[in-house]
């Protein structure tokens, strides 16, 4: 199992538009149906995807399907009058767009300890980033799932204000 963490190109909020976001739901499915995997969970914030993967028994090549769910998104985003960042001479010649970053974020997930540090962040980083005061008021995201299924409550880990408006941490995170 795997965290991972892909950010668009100069962190341009292109997800912060519904067609975008619909994309990438199309592309991760497309690559899904050639690459099998599961999205144990994920965040969907305006210029980033945190997603925790697991690949079928006996495969370890995330990079593949990572390439895989960009270049979909790329074409479809691209195709549909999407606007690429600025992207110098260097990395034009390597037929890069200026969609995604190069790169992406990866972590190995090593025992349930570290899956549980990791679906908390996943689950905690629209509140983490100011975008909503609870989990559950962030609409892309697996948070709802497992609400569902009984292994967060609804309340979990939003941020408490106290009176005369200050903050403190938002509570529930590794």
């Amino acid at each position: 199992m795997y965290f991972l963490t892909l950010v668009s190109a100069s962190r341009r909020p292109i997800f912060s538009d519904d067609a975008a976001r619909g994309m990438l739901r199309q592309a991760i499915e497309e690559a899904q149906s050639l690459l099998p995997f599961t999205l144990v969970a994920s965040v969907l914030m305006p210029e980033h995807l945190h997603v925790m993967m697991r690949l079928p028994e006996g495969q370890s090549d995330y990079p593949c399907r990572v390439s895989k769910i960009k270049r979909n998104f790329t074409a479809r985003f691209l195709a549909q009058g999407g606007v690429e960042a600025a992207v110098r001479p260097g990395k034009a010649r390597q037929r890069y767009r200026g969609v995604w970053q190069p790169r992406f974020m990866e972590h190995t997930i090593r025992d349930y300890r570290d899956y549980k540090l990791h679906l908390d962040y996943i689950h905690a980083n629209p509140v983490k980033h100011a975008l909503v005061a609870w989990p559950r008021d962030w609409p892309w995201s697996t948070f709802h799932g497992y609400v569902k299924k009984g292994e967060y409550a609804p309340d979990w880990c939003g941020h408490i204000e106290l009176p005369g408006g200050v903050d403190i941490e938002p509570q529930g995170w590794a």
